[in-house]
């Protein structure tokens, strides 16, 4: 009986895939044929399951018809082959594997939001060339043409490359190709990013320009430092969060921008990214600062629910986080600070931690890393008087 397994977008269940064995080769290998199946607009969900496994034994007696004929017509198989080689690559990505594998409803808008941008370039780059003759060859070809005429950054080009194996593997998971082309391409070298922190006199000149903000603004840009919350999750920030009698501020939201979208509320990046991490004293004396001013400003209303750091129309409404990103750079900007963006304040949040004595598990949880390795690796930057005075260590201990 052929396996019938659904595709989902949004919830809801637009085609079906077949998948059955039509008899053996030689060695008594099993063969396996696949095919998808679309469901008709006219029926209804309940229906549509019903209709799928109809469609799907009917399709499997053809096909294992088929099968029959083939091994009594081999010149049949030789004119299906050469029709199996002519998939236009640029269909398959945007009607085929796009919708199924990234626009089906389980990624975050963003996350479909970048791929597209991604595909758009791939699929231009290979227009309607057929599938199966794609080879490693023309594949190092893009990325090249990546790298030097379009200038893109390492890790962008990395990022295309990484979104052709997955192509390609769900092509050959689907059995439109026999060998998969990316097995000899080689990865395009991923420079190691350059992280960009403060030092701790930068950070002292930091927080006494904060002392000439508006009181809102000096309390976003304190909360990001001194606990390493990412630009979404601040602003996605409500009243609620806060626990001043613990002195806690749980991370639950996170707000971002598409154009497609537009500004939208959903979960942290990762499940690690939901956590409860401390306030210092100042930040909280901030945070009650600023709730009185906002209390004072909506004498009746019940702030739990309305943002902390809200849009420009209504305080039960996000901010835009792009807006948030050049306001914060006019203000290093102006206070003669290196050009950093929100996201360079989560950096210098961990590298000023550690500096200061943390422990790099503590600093993983902070910032809602998965692993301690992201922390180490991407968001921590050691200066030249702790790495002598690590050199130092050594050299007291081994009488160097």
């Amino acid at each position: 009986m052929a396996a019938v397994t659904p595709n989902m977008k949004d919830g809801k269940i637009f085609s079906y895939r077949f998948r059955a064995c039509v008899g053996r080769d030689k060695n008594n290998k099993q063969i396996f044929r696949t095919t998808t199946w679309t469901v008709p607009e006219e029926l209804v969900p309940s229906k549509a399951e019903r209709a799928a496994h109809k469609a799907a034994a009917q399709w499997e007696e053809s096909a294992r018809a088929e099968y029959k004929r083939d091994l009594l017509d081999p010149e049949r198989v030789k004119a299906r082959e050469i029709e199996r080689t002519r998939t236009p690559f640029s269909s398959f990505v945007l009607n085929d594997w796009f919708p199924i594998c990234i626009d089906n409803g389980e990624h975050k808008p963003k996350t479909v939001s970048f791929y597209n941008d991604t595909v758009k370039n791939i699929a231009a780059y290979f227009g309607q060339n057929p599938l199966q003759q794609i080879t490693a060859i023309d594949i190092q070809k893009f990325i090249i043409y990546l790298r030097t005429e379009k200038s893109f950054a390492p890790q962008t080009v990395h990022h295309h490359y990484r979104t052709l194996n997955m192509i390609f593997a769900y092509a050959q998971k689907q059995e439109i190709i026999l060998k998969n082309p990316m097995d000899k391409v080689d990865p395009p070298k991923l420079a190691k990013k350059q992280i960009d922190a403060f030092s701790p006199e930068s950070a002292k000149v930091f927080f006494s320009a904060l002392n000439e903000c508006p009181l809102d603004f000096r309390c976003m840009l304190h909360l990001m430092i001194t606990t390493g919350i990412r630009r979404g999750e601040c602003i996605g920030l409500k009243w609620r969060d806060i626990d001043e009698t613990r002195s806690l501020v749980k991370i639950e939201r996170n707000v971002t921008y598409t154009a497609k979208s537009g500004i939208t509320v959903s979960t942290p990046k990762t499940s690690a990214s939901l956590r409860t991490i401390p306030l210092m004293s100042s930040t909280l004396k901030l945070l009650n600062a600023l709730k009185a001013q906002r209390m004072a400003e909506h004498p009746n209303t019940i702030l739990d629910d309305s943002f902390i750091f809200p849009g420009e129309n209504s305080i039960f409404a996000p901010r835009d986080p792009a807006a948030v990103t050049q306001r914060v750079k006019r203000f290093m900007r102006s206070n003669g600070l290196p050009d950093m963006s929100p996201h360079d304040l989560r950096h210098s949040c961990a590298t000023l931690l550690l500096s200061s004595g943390a422990d790099v598990k503590s600093v993983q949880e902070i910032l809602g890393h998965t692993n301690a390795s992201t922390t180490l690796n991407f968001y921590v930057k050691a200066d030249i008087n702790q790495m002598q005075a690590a050199s130092s260590k050594m050299a007291a201990v081994f009488g160097l």
